[in-house]
């Protein structure tokens, strides 16, 4: 062949595999052509992959010389065809001023840094550019593919004609159109900008209502096949929110919908409403985590969570592999009743017209009389069959989407059973989720050519994989539009195909017949990207031998009303007045009816390293009750922060809190509180609030409390700021003192002055500027270290302790390491705190990197309610805090055409791609557009909605923000990771951040901002393993925002000698559980999700090794103590003695009470410890054998049993108590000796008559 017979080409594809490399190279070289490496006056033809492959110098000789640019593609359709294509059809010369996602290179693979030149703003006027009509001999030829940017419509019915206004990319178009004669372009106006085009529009439409042309919504039905086909697409999309609903429509609606939920009713234990999407995304990501594991407990684990999750009744099949491929196809059936059922979710039964729109599909029967009714079952002719009604169907992501362009469009058959049907509606044909090599599924087409979808052109091979519907016994059949383009015959089976050989887009498995040898029994079509299939028509069929049966169901057409949610002037209030609920938190050291120990002092110790804060907060309590009690310690911290050390020293003890997995603490805890041991539980009960349990807190103890934890500083302005919230010192004044709360105890008013300091040390990589403190401060400093102390007098009040300083270089990046104490790597941080300046200024005097602002309001009907009137709220506070000179936009959207067309209420599903694809084919000119989208994040199209958010990422960025407790935080995250934005979670459990964080929000889309930021560990050993990073996935970086990165690197550095931080190790550990609860793990939300099921033992060992405290684990601390017993209400049932009144009224009486607290609280326990001695000698228990007396063991020569090491810990420890407080028997007029007076006590021996024992022997048989 000599398709490119002396055609010069250069071949520019550096970022293309070499294999493919070659096969462009014989292609040219083995058809005619020569290749070139250097741009001249010889060369035809520039091939390329990318365009910003393309060098700034080439892309200007490309221009001199007028060169074509086209893709690698061309070079086989050439081959195809047999002779050279048009280059008019494949040039990639941009001519727009943003690159097409054809032309994008791979996420991450380009560092986008947003720096905007403003240009000019002038009105635009029709003066300044020529406007063409049809007639014109010079009119530019128009593309022959475009979209439909916005459209209008006008009618002038006295002159039976109407004008179409259609504004194209760039093009904007005015159409007269006479019913009696055709249609003229009456005005055609190429614009430079879109911003040109849009006003250009607005003059037409200004221009038609001047002409007494009234507008209309709809195009009359005898000129809709007039308008282009752009054009009809879009009106085809907009039919499916608005669309009526037939009877057969209905009829069929309901069929397909009552397979789906009986479906799911015979396969789930509770009902299909109660499971939310992220319960499903969980259970898929627990299934692949189970799918990689090997060991059968830890894969019986996985399994039991996910019957949690998802409560199922079926028979699990033999093999691992098949029960997890089983569940999966059913975690996708589940999400696809969850997904449709979105628009459905105001009513429990909904209308037959609810359901219908819920599936966002057109359908419409078409009558046995249409000429397309007699072409399908043309279709259907080699195997007889009973057609009961064929319905065409459609759906508008698949007319944005389909490959038409590939060519070789045939009618393929797909069958599959009725109960998917719901799924393939709303969503389309998917590709399997697994391969069958891998994880034996038993599919029915047997995977002959590997994971694509399979179609094929007979009926007699689509029966073979249908099912009679349970409802009525019919079959359903889809007949489908699939592009194969330049499909391979194949002859031999290949299941490892994932997608089509290179140079193809389909593969075609031979039919064997007599003459033909080949491994395949039917013909099979395959492909491998459903972008190639488009749903044409849905067949109703029977076969001989199906039972049908009657199905009549009630056709509701009416839609359920739902309330507007509207802001009442009380909700309208601004954020900044939400209060912090910490601040009237009951924070310390409480018992158990709630109120506060005395707190008599509170020191604070810090240490601030770069922009990273360890404090560690000692604070004194004193239990000044006459028992012991089980206290709570109320621990109020910022979300960001993480507890890392407990620590406490009651009586002269010192108990370290040891973090244990939850479960085994709080077994510990228990066991250690029966044992009459002291013991301490620290659990995290929320994002910003730590508790610890204090169990048996002896009467009269002083308690000092010692807490450390780590976090991060504000950067406010360039200054860093440390803040110290004042419910670390909750004092009690006077006034709350002198309220009757309570009777149980004595009240106790602490009225001395409290005691309070603070000792600071900051270490900095820059001379420290600018220091100033809230409070009365000491300092000594160098240029980058300093120590601050608080001067005596000092207090800490509600308002807290603030202390700011800034740096003589704060922007400048910067890197901590430190070495791990018992392994050969380090923990490294990278701080970011980037200083991007804009290349102009704006005219209007705003933010010169943003054009406009975009606010996306989701109106689905997840978000109505509560969700709908938060998301209200924050576009309140946003529009408040946003620069007055921006151009601002808000659009509410969901697939309810009311509920775009008012922002009252809330209805339908969210189609984020729609507002999304209209914004991207209007692009801004100047600056860059920022989208602020507020939802809950249960997207629709999650796959496209993505594509249109990178592909436009180069003039459009997207931040979000995630309401709803139930919000799909993992899509919201990737929206703006794609989008070079960020994420923020709006928690209504802490609104008082809210303001923070809208403020945060608006202050980033006022930046210039660097996104596609990933960070490459240098790593000096090629053996180690791969670095452990957090956050895993980088958000886009803004000017004056600051941004940490932290690693586990091994090998990372060669310096002998690394500058070691304390802190730094603790503090990667603990963002690294932060990233696991809030970060990206993985793309797809179920591989994060079993990211995540296989990081949970990483996290907790990691946890456990370095004391951080995590949402699996929880600091423990036992006090072993000495082997006494206490005066409970359980010693007074086990001994059939009012314990409480021997020990408060009667003691109290003889005046034990003025011997002191502490001895008080002794002789109580000496007491309680001899009457359990006295008991167990008394019973002739077997353990009472080792007591001589009560003071005393024997000598025992046999081997001790296992409880000898209690008794002797308890008798010990009674002997030295009892020389400590001699005579305190006979003082305290309990008795003559402490064997005669336990025995009275226990009814053992009769008390003397005038024993004064008898007010309490007397309340012992009550």
């Amino acid at each position: 062949m000599t398709v490119f017979k002396n055609c010069t080409v250069v071949l520019d594809v550096k970022n293309v595999p070499f294999k493919e490399k070659n096969k462009l190279r014989l292609a040219l070289l083995e058809n005619g052509g020569n290749i070139s490496y250097v741009i001249n006056k010889e060369v035809r033809i520039v091939l390329i992959f990318f365009v910003e492959d393309l060098s700034s110098n080439r892309q200007r000789s490309i221009q001199k010389l007028q060169i074509p640019v086209v893709g690698t593609q061309y070079v086989w359709s050439c081959m195809d065809q047999g002779h050279l294509l048009p280059l008019t059809e494949h040039n990639l010369s941009p001519q727009l001023p943003y690159p097409t996602s054809e032309f994008l290179p791979p996420s991450g693979r380009t560092l986008v840094l947003f720096r905007f030149a403003c240009l000019p703003d002038y009105p635009f006027s029709f003066t300044q550019c020529r406007v063409y009509k049809e007639g014109d001999h010079d009119l530019p030829e128009f593309p022959s593919y475009f979209q439909v940017a916005k459209y209008s419509v006008f009618e002038r019915v006295r002159l039976y004609s109407s004008f179409t206004l259609t504004l194209f990319y760039y093009w904007t178009l005015k159409k007269l159109i006479n019913l009696k004669k055709k249609m003229v372009q009456d005005k055609l106006v190429f614009c430079v900008t879109s911003e040109d085009a849009v006003e250009a529009y607005l003059q037409l439409m200004n221009e038609m209502a001047t002409e007494e042309f009234t507008k209309t919504h709809t195009l009359p039905p005898e000129v809709e096949r007039l308008a282009s086909y752009s054009l009809q697409q879009l009106l085809l999309e907009e039919k499916l929110n608005c669309s009526t609903l037939s009877q057969e429509v209905g009829v069929f609606v309901e069929l397909v919908w009552t397979e789906a939920l009986g479906s799911l009713n015979n396969i789930l234990t509770v009902p299909v409403s109660r499971i939310s999407l992220n319960d499903v995304s969980r259970g898929e990501g627990l299934l692949l985590q189970a799918q990689k594991t090997e060991k059968e407990d830890e894969v019986k684990a996985l399994l039991e969570e996910v019957n949690t999750l998802l409560p199922l009744r079926m028979i699990d099949p033999p093999s691992k592999d098949k029960l997890v491929s089983k569940k999966l196809d059913l975690c996708q059936l589940i999400r696809d009743i969850i997904n449709v059922s979105e628009a459905t979710l105001g009513s429990p039964s909904p209308s037959s017209l609810g359901k219908y729109r819920a599936l966002r599909c057109s359908i419409e029967v078409v009558p046995p009389q249409n000429p397309e009714f007699h072409v399908v079952s043309q279709l259907l002719q080699d195997r007889p069959v009973q057609i009961q009604q064929i319905l065409r169907v459609s759906r508008g992501m698949e007319l944005q989407l389909f490959k038409e362009d590939l060519g070789n469009i045939k009618p393929l058959l797909h069958s599959t059973s009725p109960s998917s049907f719901v799924g393939i509606l709303s969503r389309g044909l998917l590709l399997p989720r697994v391969g069958v090599e891998q994880h034996g599924i038993e599919r029915t087409d047997i995977g002959n050519l590997g994971g694509g979808i399979y179609f094929s052109d007979s009926l007699k091979t689509s029966v073979n994989y249908s099912k009679p519907s349970v409802t009525d016994g019919s079959r359903l059949l889809l007949v489908c539009e699939v592009a194969l383009g330049r499909c391979k015959d194949l002859l031999k089976k290949d299941t490892t195909l994932t997608c089509a050989p290179d140079g193809y887009h389909s593969v075609h498995g031979v039919q064997r017949t007599r003459n033909r040898l080949s491994e395949f029994e039917d013909d099979e079509f395959v492909v491998y990207n459903t972008e190639q299939i488009r749903l044409k028509y849905v067949v109703q069929y029977s076969l001989e031998g199906d039972k049908l049966k009657e199905f009549q169901p009630q056709i509701n057409t009416q839609l359920t009303d739902t309330t507007p949610d509207i802001l009442s002037s009380d909700n309208s209030e601004g954020l900044e007045s939400t209060k912090n609920p910490l601040e009237v938190m009951n924070a310390g050291l409480l018992d158990s009816s709630g109120q506060k120990l005395p707190l008599h002092a509170v020191n604070v110790r810090c240490k601030l390293m770069d922009l990273l804060c360890q404090v560690i907060i000692f604070q004194t309590y004193t239990n000044q009750s006459a028992v012991p009690i089980e206290a709570k310690y109320v621990f109020p911290l910022e979300e960001t922060a993480a507890v890392c050390g407990f620590e406490a020293f009651i009586n002269g003890k010192h108990v370290i809190g040891k973090v244990k997995e939850k479960e085994q603490a709080r077994k510990e805890y228990k066991q250690a509180i029966e044992k009459g041991h002291g013991a301490y539980l620290m659990d995290q009960d929320a994002p910003d609030v730590f508790t610890i349990s204090v169990g048996n807190l002896p009467p009269g103890a002083t308690v000092l409390i010692k807490v450390t934890f780590i976090t991060e500083l504000l950067v406010r302005s360039g200054s860093i700021v440390f803040l110290l919230s004042g419910s670390v010192a909750p004092w009690q004044q006077r006034a709350t003192l002198n309220q009757t709360t309570q009777a149980t105890v004595e009240k106790i008013g602490v009225t001395e002055l409290q005691e309070f300091s603070l000792s600071m040390s900051i270490e900095m990589p820059y001379e420290i500027i600018n220091l100033s403190s809230s409070h009365r401060i000491k300092t000594k400093r160098t240029d980058c270290k300093a120590v601050i102390s608080t001067l005596p007098g000092q207090t800490l009040g509600s308002e807290g302790l603030q202390v700011s300083f800034s740096l003589s270089n704060i922007h400048m990046p910067r890197m901590w390491v430190e070495n791990h104490p018992g392994k050969d790597s380090q923990a490294c941080m990278l701080v970011f705190y980037p200083d991007f300046k804009s290349s102009g200024v704006s005219s209007s005097g705003g933010p010169s990197s943003v054009s406009d602002v975009v606010i996306l309001l989701d109106s689905s009907k997840s978000m109505q309610g509560d969700n709908m009137l938060n998301a209200r709220r924050i576009s309140l506070q946003v529009l408040k805090s946003l620069d007055r000179s921006l151009k601002i936009n808000i659009i509410s959207f969901s697939t309810d055409e009311a509920s775009e067309s008012s922002c009252g209420g809330s209805g339908g599903s969210t189609d984020l791609w729609r507002p999304l694809r209209s914004l991207s084919l209007l692009p801004p000119c100047r600056g860059v557009r920022n989208i602020l989208l507020l939802s809950d994040g249960h997207v629709q199209n999650q796959p496209l909605t993505l594509q249109l958010v990178r592909e436009n990422s180069c003039h459009t960025r997207l931040f979000t923000c995630g309401l709803s407790l139930t919000a799909n935080r993992h899509m919201l995250r990737a929206l703006a990771q794609a989008g070079g934005g960020t994420y923020e979670f709006f928690d209504t459990k802490i609104k008082h951040t809210w303001a923070e964080k809208v403020r945060a929000q608006v202050q980033r889309m006022e930046s210039p901002g660097c996104s596609s930021v990933a960070v490459k560990w240098q790593q000096f050993n090629p053996t180690v393993p791969l670095p452990v990073q957090a956050p895993s996935q980088l958000h886009a970086l803004f000017s004056d925002c600051h941004t940490l990165v932290y690693g586990f690197v091994p090998h990372c550095t060669q310096v002998d000698r690394l500058y070691l931080k304390a802190t730094l190790l603790l503090i990667v550990v603990a963002i690294r559980n932060g990233d696991y609860e809030d970060g990206i793990l993985a793309n797809s939300e179920a591989e994060h999700e079993g990211k995540k099921a296989e990081l949970k033992s990483y996290i907790i060992e990691l946890s456990k090794e370095f004391s951080i405290l995590s949402q699996f684990t929880s600091f423990v601390a036992i006090e072993e103590r000495d082997g006494y017993w206490e005066c409970t209400d359980r010693l007074s049932s086990f001994l059939n003695l009012d314990v409480d009144f021997f020990a408060n009224v009667f003691l109290q009486e003889k005046g034990i009470c003025s011997l002191g607290v502490k001895a008080h609280a002794e002789i109580l326990r000496l007491m309680a410890t001899l009457l359990v001695l006295q008991l167990i000698r008394v019973k002739k228990l077997e353990v009472g054998q080792l007591l001589e007396s009560l003071l005393r063991l024997k000598e025992s020569q046999e081997p001790r049993p296992m409880y000898w090491e209690a008794v002797k810990r308890a008798v010990d420890w009674a002997g030295r108590t009892d020389r400590q407080y001699p005579c305190v028997c006979s003082r305290l007029e309990i008795g003559r000796d402490w064997e005669s007076s336990t025995r009275q006590l226990l009814g053992c021996d009769s008390p003397h008559p005038y024993s004064p024992l008898k007010p309490v022997l007397e309340r012992r048989f009550l």
